[in-house]
């Protein structure tokens, strides 16, 4: 999975950190966040405020018309390699989630609402039925009520677990009670902490027909190779990272397992 694009190679969660995930590396699935903009378009966007990404203490995405939003920031690490390549408008600009399905429209991505409104989660839906999306997305939130919102507004789309069912379900499995447990989601994207990484989690949630994809904390890249190992040992079927060319190399020597709908292993993810 690249996370926001791939954040150490490229300014995150823009078109051209898309484009080479995509086109370049065709990395299995795209992880973005949404916003709502003051005047409700749906941007790709990550922070709850503009500080680390615009320089904007306090200031939001909603504060802001779309045609108004402040340009981002190219943070220090990438500004030679922006350098080299010349300007390029899109690398500095909070782009459209239409923006993004009219490029890359049939390729899979994980659409994290964050904290947004039942506006944002109903336009957000009615663009992913436009752009036919409905199965090669998985949406949600890790927080309620944005996740319910998400499955009752529109339940055709897989979701994936919030953190307190992550926390049921673990709990459930750790005391032998997880055939009891009522699966809702289709992905657990879940943390790599210790307490959860258990053998035998992740493959019983993959008999339950649930792909298990990992993150790093804090900053929700796993980008080095030791988590990715500790990663594949748990049994993960997808890695998140901010650096996917590095993990692209490392997964051709190293696969993951991928989950089908019956919930049986097949290839890398």
């Amino acid at each position: 999975m690249s996370h926001r694009g791939g954040s150490l190679e490229h300014v995150e969660n823009t078109l051209p950190a898309f484009r080479y995930s995509a086109n370049v590396l065709k990395v299995d699935l795209l992880e973005l966040d949404c916003y709502l903009t003051k005047d409700g378009q749906v941007v790709i966007f990550h922070d709850l405020d503009l500080t680390r990404m615009c320089g904007l203490p306090g200031k939001t995405i909603g504060d802001y018309n779309y045609a108004d939003l402040p340009p981002l920031l190219i943070p220090a690490s990438l500004q030679q390699h922006y350098a080299t390549r010349g300007a390029d408008p899109d690398a500095t600009r909070i782009p459209l989630l239409t923006e993004l399905l009219d490029e890359v429209g049939s390729y899979p991505i994980q659409l994290d609402v964050k904290l947004g409104t039942q506006e944002l989660v109903q336009k957000t839906s009615d663009i992913l039925i436009r752009y036919n999306k409905q199965t090669s997305t998985v949406w949600g939130s890790f927080r309620e009520p944005q996740n319910s919102w998400c499955r009752s507004i529109n339940p055709s789309i897989p979701s994936f677990f919030t953190l307190r069912r992550l926390l049921r379900t673990f709990l459930a499995w750790s005391v032998g009670l997880m055939r009891f447990v009522d699966v809702v989601d289709s992905a657990l994207i879940m943390p790599n902490v210790k307490w959860f990484m258990w053998p035998g989690f992740a493959s019983a949630l993959n008999r339950r027909g649930v792909a298990v994809i990992v993150f790093g904390i804090p900053g929700g890249g796993l980008n080095d190779e030791v988590n990715w190992e500790k990663a594949r040992r748990f049994g993960a079927n997808g890695i998140c990272s901010d650096r996917p060319t590095a993990l692209q190399k490392w997964l051709r020597n190293n696969p993951l397992n991928r989950v089908d709908g019956g919930g049986s292993k097949t290839k890398d993810l």
